[in-house]
C-alpha cells in the first residue's frame, strides 16, 4: 500500500486499528480551542490558573495527530521543511519577546519528524533486506536522537516540552512493524500498546514539567475515542496557519493593553 492509498484509508477508516468516533480533524479542532484558552491564560490572564490547566489538553492531541499524520505524508521533505520553517519563524519572534532562546512546539515536532522518518525508513528497508539503506537509516535515527537529546538537555535553547515532547509523536508508530502492504492491528501494533507507550511518555513529561502539566492526562479519554479517520476535509494548512495567527492576535491585544512593554524591549 503506497502513501496515497494509506491516506485514503485514513480518511475512510478502512482496516485501521482504531474504532472510536472522533476523527483526526475533530481532535485537532479541540486541540486548537484548548491551545487558544491556554495562551489566553499565558499572555493575557496569567493569574487565572484554570486556563492553563485546560490548555494542557492541547499538546497531547497535537502530538498524537502529528505522529499519525507523519505516516500518511506524501512529501516528507516538504512536510519537515514546513514544520521547521514555521517553527523557526515563530520561535525567533517569541525569543525576542521572552528575552531568551526559545524553541516552540513546532521545533519540537520538527525533531519528532526526523526521529519518525528515520525509524520508518529503518523498518521499511530492513523488511526489504536492503542492508545498506537500513544501516544509513539507523545512523540517521541515532543522529536525530542525539541531536534531540543535546538540544533539549544540554544546549542553551529552551525546547518546548523537552525530550519527552520530541518522543511523544514517535510513540504512535513506534511498534508498527507491519510488512509493506499489511493492514490491521498486530500483537505489537494495536490500540492497547499505542496507548500504553503514549501514556507512559505523557506521565514522564508531566513529572518533568510540574504539577499543572498533569492535567494533560485529561486528553487521554479524547484520544481513546479516535476513529482512525482523518475527516472529510484536508485542513492541515488551516491548522498550521492557526498557530502563528492566534499568537499574533493575542500579542497585539497584549501590546494594546500594555503599551509600555514594547518600549521597554528597546
Amino acid at each position: 500500500m503506497n502513501v496515497r492509498e494509506r491516506a485514503d484509508c485514513a480518511m475512510n477508516g478502512e482496516k485501521g486499528i482504531y474504532n472510536g468516533f472522533l476523527s483526526g480533524n475533530a481532535l485537532k479542532i479541540i486541540a486548537c480551542i484548548t491551545m487558544l484558552i491556554d495562551h489566553v491564560g499565558w499572555i493575557l490572564l496569567p493569574d487565572v490558573l484554570v486556563l492553563r490547566m485546560i490548555g494542557r489538553i492541547s499538546m497531547p492531541l497535537f502530538a498524537f495527530t502529528f505522529g499519525e499524520g507523519c505516516a500518511y505524508t506524501r512529501n516528507r521533505a516538504k512536510h519537515f521543511a514546513l514544520v521547521l520553517l514555521c517553527g523557526v519563524a515563530t520561535s525567533l519572534v517569541m525569543s525576542f519577546a521572552m528575552d531568551r532562546i526559545y524553541a516552540n512546539i513546532l521545533i519540537t515536532f520538527s525533531l519528532s519528524c526526523l526521529v519518525i522518518y528515520a525509524l520508518d525508513g529503518l523498518k521499511r528497508y530492513a523488511y526489504m533486506r536492503q542492508i545498506r539503506a537500513a544501516v544509513l537509516c539507523a545512523a540517521a535515527l541515532l543522529c536525530a536522537l542525539g541531536a534531540a537529546v543535546w538540544l533539549c538537555c544540554f544546549s542553551p535553547v529552551y525546547v518546548d516540552y523537552g525530550i519527552a515532547g520530541v518522543l511523544l509523536p514517535a510513540c504512535v508508530r513506534l511498534t508498527d512493524f507491519r510488512r509493506p502492504g499489511q493492514e490491521g492491528p498486530t500483537a505489537l501494533y494495536n490500540p492497547a500498546v499505542v496507548w500504553l507507550l503514549f501514556t507512559l511518555d505523557l506521565v514522564a513529561l508531566s513529572v518533568t514539567l510540574g504539577t499543572v502539566q498533569l492535567f494533560c492526562l485529561f486528553s487521554l479519554p479524547l484520544l481513546f475515542a479516535y476513529s482512525g479517520r482523518r475527516g472529510r476535509y484536508k485542513l492541515k494548512a488551516l491548522f498550521y496557519a492557526f498557530y502563528p495567527a492566534h499568537l499574533a492576535v493575542l500579542a497585539g491585544i497584549y501590546l494594546v493593553l500594555h503599551p509600555d512593554y514594547l518600549a521597554a524591549l528597546f
